[in-house]
């Protein structure tokens, strides 16, 4: 088995959570009567949409793809560059209580990034939204969940 990949946290997402989106092309086809007979689905899209409430590292990498930082005397210097693709895995975390839910998506992008605004009377936030791009199995994500409250005992 292979080493387990380093998360890198993003920090605080803003309590709105994520919203998910579907989006896909269906041609129905009827027979004589107008009866429907079948739906055929094509080009099925999903993406999710969160809010990362901190300017971190982490943050600005997803957010300016291919751009650099380099820190000298504790200082960041952040260059921003054109964006290149940067196709990566997510896993998204909510606690509610004893449950604990993770949405691991196996390879995501951030492909939309929504209005920053700069100012001082306002809490800077990035609303990124992420498309989802299906494994060779067409997986999209996998949920785990972990409710201690009611798990089974031995």
């Amino acid at each position: 088995m292979g080493t387990v990949p380093a998360w890198k946290a993003v920090g605080l997402l803003s309590e709105d959570g994520a919203s998910e989106a579907r989006d896909e092309d269906t041609t129905d086809f009827y027979a004589w009567g107008g009866k429907l007979i079948r739906t055929k689905r094509s080009k099925h899209k999903r993406s999710i949409t969160v809010t990362c409430l901190e300017d971190n590292l982490v943050v600005f990498g997803l957010v300016n793809p291919g751009s650099t930082v380099e820190t000298t005397a504790g200082v960041n210097k952040r260059t921003v560059k054109i964006p290149k693709t940067n196709k990566r895995s997510f896993v998204l975390e909510l606690v509610d209580g004893d449950i604990t839910r993770r949405r691991h998506i196996p390879s995501g992008e951030v492909t939309a990034i929504g209005e920053v605004k700069l100012s001082e009377s306002d809490m800077q936030a990035f609303e990124l939204t992420i498309t989802i791009y299906p494994d060779a199995d067409d997986v999209l994500y996998v949920d785990y969940d972990n409710d201690t409250a009611n798990a089974a005992t031995a």
